[in-house]
C-alpha cells in the first residue's frame, strides 16, 4: 500500500500544474466599443473614449480563460454637446450614482472556427443581467483582434427613463454594442 501511495504523490510531483491563461492588454489606439441606437428615426452612435480591460484567454484553455470591461460611464460620447450632457443625467446613465458599468465574464464557448461567445453579467446603473456576447477572434503572433456585436435592451438596466422614453417612440429600446479590440499577449 505505501509503495501505491509514494507513485501517487511522484505522479503530482512530476506533472506540472497547467499554466494560467495568457494576460492580454488593449491596444487603445486600435480599440473601440461602440453603441448605435435609433433616436427619432436617426441612428446615433456613440462610443466610450476610454475603458479598462482585465483579459485572460487562451482559445485551448477556455475554463480558465476570464475578461472583466470597466466602462467609465462618463466617458460614453455621441459627438453632440446637448445630448452627451443629457446621458449624464440620472434618467440615463446617473454617473453620480452610477459611474461605471462592468461586464464580466463567467465562461467562454467556442462556436467554431474562430467563432466565440462570451457568457457573463453586465452590471450597468446597479441593474446586473445576464449577456452573451458572440465574438470572432484572430490571433496573429502575439495580437489578438476581437470583433463582436450584441443588443442590450436600454429599459432592463433603466436607462432613458421617463414618460418621453418609456417606449420606441422617441429612442429605441434596443441598443447595438459593437466591440472591435486589439489586444497584445502581455510579456
Amino acid at each position: 500500500m505505501s509503495k501505491f501511495w509514494f507513485a501517487v504523490i511522484a505522479l503530482m510531483v512530476a506533472v506540472p500544474a497547467s499554466a494560467a491563461p495568457p494576460q492580454w492588454n488593449v491596444v487603445p489606439t486600435k480599440s473601440s466599443l461602440r453603441f448605435a441606437v435609433a433616436i427619432e428615426g436617426q441612428t446615433v452612435v456613440g462610443k466610450f473614449k476610454a475603458f479598462g480591460a482585465l483579459i485572460a484567454f487562451d482559445p485551448a484553455d477556455l475554463a480558465h480563460s476570464s475578461a472583466k470591461i470597466t466602462l467609465p460611464m462618463d466617458e460614453a460620447k455621441t459627438e453632440h454637446a446637448t445630448r452627451d450632457a443629457m446621458l449624464l443625467k440620472p434618467d440615463w446613465f446617473n454617473i453620480l450614482d452610477f459611474p461605471q458599468a462592468v461586464f464580466q465574464t463567467a465562461s467562454f464557448v467556442a462556436k467554431g472556427g474562430n467563432k466565440y461567445e462570451a457568457v457573463g453579467t453586465l452590471k450597468l446603473k446597479g441593474v446586473t443581467k445576464a449577456i452573451t456576447l458572440p465574438f470572432t477572434l484572430d490571433i496573429k503572433g502575439d495580437t489578438a483582434v476581437v470583433k463582436g456585436e450584441t443588443v442590450l435592451r436600454r429599459l432592463d438596466f433603466g436607462v432613458g427613463q421617463g414618460p418621453d422614453f418609456a417606449d420606441a417612440t422617441r429612442v429605441s429600446l434596443g441598443v447595438r454594442v459593437l466591440v472591435n479590440v486589439t489586444a497584445r499577449r502581455a510579456k
